[in-house]
């Protein structure tokens, strides 16, 4: 038997169980090891809470220059104010809008019931104007009258007319005085409330039919 039989036999360099001794190769390993260390010293920048501080305090985390940037922009658009909607605006102003709704309903109801009244003062007038005079003669004839006065009685001569929620008031002035008839009442459908003869001058009236109209007269036509 020779050697390289010999060899064979015992596991030697050309057997087939034979493993070359592995050998690492020096510069790989060199930078290896300083990549591991580059990666723990970054790891140990960016944690926030080490075990060398005391329990309590917090270390500051070195951030890089770009990223601090990047977070000091992304703060500055979280706390600039959201722009409002129409909607957000009305929610705000809701008590003010509806203060003011208010108010023009209530000034367009007032505007309204004027020229209502307006309109009828100037039909009312322009229907007065070919109708008599009430005279002082005819007011004496009234206090006179055995059935009740009714609103035809007086629907011939002149007369301004006012209009409330729950009433009508006809105001006829006397021919050549300083006197006027005001006769009242809910309705012109249904027999007047009250009868005046009021005094202009003085404010004195008196009631058609219950006082002496003769007394009257003479007292404030002195």
């Amino acid at each position: 038997m020779n050697q390289n039989e010999n060899q064979n036999e015992g596991g030697g360099l050309f057997s087939d169980e034979y493993e070359a001794p592995k050998r690492e190769n020096p510069y790989l390993k060199k930078n290896r090891e300083k990549a591991k260390a580059e990666k723990k010293q970054g790891k140990q920048k960016q944690q926030v809470q080490t075990t060398d501080a005391p329990r309590g305090e917090v270390t500051a985390v070195e951030w890089p220059a770009e990223q601090t940037a990047e977070r000091v922009t992304h703060a500055e658009e979280n706390e600039a104010p959201r722009r409002k909607s129409f909607s957000d605006w009305m929610f705000e102003h809701v008590r003010v809008i509806a203060a003011l709704a208010t108010v023009v309903v209530v000034l367009s109801l007032v505007l309204i019931t004027d020229v209502v009244s307006i309109v009828e003062n100037m039909i009312t007038q322009s229907q007065q104007a070919d109708k008599e005079e009430l005279t002082l003669n005819y007011v004496k004839g009234l206090t006179e009258k055995s059935t009740p006065i009714t609103w035809a009685d007086l629907q011939k001569f002149r007369y301004d007319r006012t209009e409330a929620k729950d009433s009508v008031t006809w105001m006829l002035p006397v021919k050549g005085t300083s006197f006027e008839l005001w006769i009242s009442g809910v309705s012109t459908d249904k027999p007047p409330v009250y009868i005046y003869l009021y005094d202009m001058r003085t404010g004195d009236r008196l009631v058609i039919g219950e006082e002496d109209f003769d007394t009257f007269i003479e007292e404030h036509t002195k």
